[in-house]
């Protein structure tokens, strides 16, 4: 990586739906200094030669444990060291793809992640941790196929705890070993041997527990909801997200604008399913990730309309049904389900930004925010490809810094 001061001659879309034409973005310290046209052939100054400078992106939903497969057996068993350093060539990809921050949904290598990239010794983008998210016995983050003895003592995703008590407690382990936000299995899953996308994995005092623990020590809740009675239940409970929201009607929707509550949309995810054509995912996952994806559709379009936030999410977990570095594909699955290219953007930088708490840092191009910026060929408002295709990115800077 080496340090720039700026980016000349360019045109800058600032992540709140305003436009600069024709300026520059001058960069002191690792922020934005300001944004004013600039000389393009001055030392440390990147031509930008008229594209577009857009904020960096932010990934709200994704895995870093270096997974090569997507069965979770695997993911229990096998040495822990070589997926761990296969995730150091995971975060590189994913920062060169435009993406400068991520929310990393569940596993134990985050909160190490965060402190290597920190320190600078990888290449990678931020990295806003769960640690292990919370699972009933038997829920979505168990492994149901293993002894139990064996999913307690070589968790891979998942703390599972069942009742007030036992989750509290959980919560505080989260925030022990370096969570900055607590994950909940709400509901099943699709890839699950024993449990099912319409199961609620939780009842209200479990979930109020949660909530509560998580809120007293300033950590947000993201809840993992494929079904609609789970969404009820997690949004009555004062989650502060919805992970997938497949199934979501008017009634949950206008609760979720009105408590603030963001929706996580990874649609990514079950269009890898349907696509997928190794034996990892079975002739009825494949059926109910079909069926889920034309309403999970339907429910991002109404949550739009209702005027819920949304924030994009890839869900990548395991190469290579779910490659690092194609986050951005959830940008144009949201685009051909029909949201509109603004609120696409949108979903990966100013609302993200806010989701991961840092609306004061990153999100968007502005005078004392840190300087992850994207360079574009075109307006991505009306080319979203050029975010979504990496091979078309022209420069991404992460710090004042440029990494492509």
């Amino acid at each position: 990586m080496n340090t720039i001061d700026g980016i000349a001659n360019v045109n800058v879309w600032t992540g709140d739906g305003t436009v600069v034409h024709d300026t520059g973005v001058s960069v002191s310290g690792g922020r934005i200094a300001a944004i004013a046209p600039l000389p393009a052939d001055a030392p440390d100054i990147l031509d930008g030669q008229g594209g577009w400078v857009i904020p960096g992106l932010i990934d709200c939903h994704i895995h870093l444990w270096g997974a090569r497969t997507p069965h979770p057996v695997h993911w229990v068993v096998d040495p822990r060291l070589p997926n761990a350093l296969r995730s150091v060539s995971d975060v590189s990809k994913i920062l060169r793809s435009g993406f400068t921050t991520v929310r990393e949904a569940g596993g134990t290598l985050g909160p190490s992640l965060r402190q290597v990239i920190d320190a600078g010794d990888i290449e990678g983008p931020r990295v806003v941790p769960a640690y292990l998210g919370l699972s009933r016995t038997g829920g979505h983050g168990d492994c149901h196929t293993l002894p139990m003895t064996w999913v307690r003592e070589q968790p891979f995703m998942a703390l599972i705890s069942d009742g007030p008590t036992n989750l509290r407690r959980a919560v505080r382990t989260v925030a022990r070993e370096g969570g900055r936000w607590v994950k909940v299995w709400a509901s099943g899953g699709v890839l699950s041997e024993r449990d099912d996308p319409e199961h609620v994995h939780y009842g209200p005092d479990e979930l109020a527990a949660i909530v509560e623990e998580a809120h007293a020590i300033d950590l947000p809740v993201g809840a993992h909801c494929e079904s609609l009675a789970a969404t009820y239940a997690a949004v009555e409970a004062g989650v502060d997200a919805i992970e997938h929201g497949f199934q979501l009607d008017e009634g949950v929707c206008r609760a979720m604008r009105e408590r603030g509550v963001t929706l996580v949309s990874t649609l990514s995810v079950l269009q890898r399913y349907v696509r997928w054509e190794g034996p990892e995912i079975t002739p009825e996952q494949r059926e109910t990730s079909k069926r889920l994806l034309v309403i999970a559709e339907e429910s991002l379009n109404l949550a739009v309309a209702t005027g819920v936030q949304v924030a994009m999410g890839s869900d990548c977990f395991s190469e290579p049904m779910t490659p690092f570095g194609r986050s951005a594909d959830e940008l144009g699955y949201m685009r051909d389900a029909g949201v509109d290219a603004e609120t696409c953007l949108r979903s990966a930088t100013s609302v993200a930004a806010r989701l991961v708490g840092m609306e004061s840092k990153i999100g968007m191009v502005a005078e004392g925010r840190f300087a992850d910026l994207v360079l574009l060929p075109a307006d991505p408002r009306q080319d979203l490809d050029v975010v979504i295709r990496p091979e078309r990115i022209t420069a991404v800077i992460k710090d004042g810094q440029r990494v492509r």
